[in-house]
Formats: C-alpha cells, structure tokens, sequence
C-alpha cells in the first residue's frame, strides 16, 4: 500500500507530513530491515494487552444469582396471605399466616440487599476495565498514527541512487511495508474490537444496575405495603393486588436482565475469541 491507499483504510487521517518529513531525514538505510520496529512493537504490545484487559475481571455467575433472586422473589405469593378453606382453615388464623409471610419476604430482602452489594462490586468492575482499555486504545490508535507515518515514508527512502540493489533483489523496505501494512491492519480490528467490547461492557452494567434498583424498588413497596417501613400501623390488611402487581413487575425486569445477559455474554466472548485471534495472527 505504498501508493497511500492504506491511508483510507478504516477512515484514518492521513499521516502527520512533519513527522513524515522526521522519519525520512533520520532513516539509515543499513537498518531499513528494521524500520519502523519500535512503532511496530507499540503496536503488537497495545494488541497484546487489549487481548489481556478484555479478559480481566471476566462476568461469572451474575446469571446464576439473579435467577436464584427470582426464584425467591416468584416464591412469594401473595395467595399465601389468605387462610385455606374449608376444615383446613379452622386454625389457620390471617396473623399467623401474614407473620409467617413477612418473616419469609424479610429473609429475601435480606439476601437481596447481600447479593445486590455483590452486583455492585461487579459494576464497579466492569467500569474499571473499561477505563484500562480505553488507556489501551488511545495509545494503540498513537501507534496506527506512528505506522502510517513510517509506511508514507517509505516512498521517501526509496529514491535517490543505491535503492536498487546490483542483483535486482527487492529492497529491504518493501518487505518492511508488508509488515507494517500487516500490523496496522490488525491494530485498526484491535481499536474496533477494544470498542466492542466497552460497548458490550456498558450495556452489562446498565442491565445489572436496573435489575438491581428494580428488586431494590419491589422491596421497598412490599415493606410498606406489610407494614414494615417506618412506623407499624396497628392493623394491616395488605393489598394483594398491589402485592402481585409488584411482584410481576418484579419477576418481569429479572427476566429481561437474564436475556439481556445471554445474549450480551456471547457478544463479548465473540469479541474476545476475535481479538485473540487478531494477536495470534502476529504470533504474539
């Protein structure tokens, strides 16, 4: 691509004419079958790293928790608040039976409020690998930068006398080209990649933080609508259509949370799997 259609690939600016200019006054041509090497380097290096931080703080077993929530939140059936029928229900008393219900909704809320302090720190995760990739993509996107440079100077350092050896053999910096050319491809999926993967990250973490303030706010509405939020009414006579419509509500954002998940999870690990092939194609 020594004609500048690399330039184009991947919506690149074209390179800097002073850093060019820098490339061409201090190349040595007895090292023209290294050049370019160190932005090479940084660029193999930003790769490799990309491959590692993607892979950092990997999601596991958030899905499992969350549906083990919803099987605690599904357990809780407002029906349970009525008394049974017929002889059955001679000794089974409306006090006992709401008692009983709210003992079990306070040991969920207490699981709930464990485990959404877990989901929390998982956030926080995310959001943190996030941040070390971004690092990553900024100085990878410096060293497309550097190699579009050395790969426009090339032209360059190939004029004047003694560029053509007396064999006819190709000259060192045409094989340096496909190599750079090669590089700054896989660095350009990298940078996609990189960006991808945040994205799959993000919308992660916008799906745990809902479903986590969803069952915060289902808690909420049930401690008051049993009576144990602030302070406890003499007589409670709970809405089980409130109840159930909470509950629903409830069971229904699980339930988005957990396709949200599957789908988003196989995205990420699709970019991971390409993002390591990207490195391996260098043999990094």
């Amino acid at each position: 691509m020594a004609d500048g259609a690399y330039r184009w690939f991947g919506s690149a600016p074209a390179p800097d004419a002073a850093r060019v200019a820098q490339i061409h006054a201090s190349y040595d041509a007895d090292a023209a079958h290294a050049f370019g090497e160190p932005a090479r380097a940084t660029a193999l290096d930003g790769i490799e790293r990309a491959v590692v931080a993607s892979r950092a703080g990997a999601l596991g077993g958030e899905a499992t928790t969350i549906a083990d929530l919803r099987a605690r939140v599904e357990a809780l059936r407002p029906q349970a608040l009525e008394p049974r029928r017929g002889l059955a229900g001679l000794f089974d008393r409306r006090a006992r039976r709401l008692r009983s219900f709210r003992e079990a909704f306070q040991d969920t809320a207490a699981y709930l409020a464990d485990r959404g302090t877990a989901l929390g720190a998982t956030v926080d995760g995310v959001g943190r690998r996030s941040v070390a990739l971004d690092a990553i993509w900024s100085e990878l996107r410096d060293a497309v930068a550097d190699l579009d440079a050395h790969v426009a100077a090339i032209p360059l350092c190939l004029t004047g006398p003694g560029v053509v050896a007396a064999d006819g053999s190709p000259h060192p910096l045409q094989a340096r080209t496909e190599s750079l050319d090669a590089c700054r491809a896989a660095a350009l999926q990298a940078l996609a990649l990189i960006r991808s993967a945040q994205n799959a990250d993000a919308r992660t973490s916008a799906s745990l933080k809902h479903c986590t303030d969803g069952l915060a706010s289902w808690r909420d509405d049930w401690r008051d609508a049993l009576g144990l939020s602030g302070k406890r009414p003499r007589r409670i006579r709970p809405d089980k259509d409130r109840l159930a419509k909470s509950r629903d509500l409830a069971l229904a954002g699980i339930d988005r949370t957990l396709g949200e998940l599957a789908t988003l999870g196989v995205r990420r690990g699709e970019v991971e799997r390409r993002l390591a092939t990207v490195g391996a194609s260098l043999k990094l």
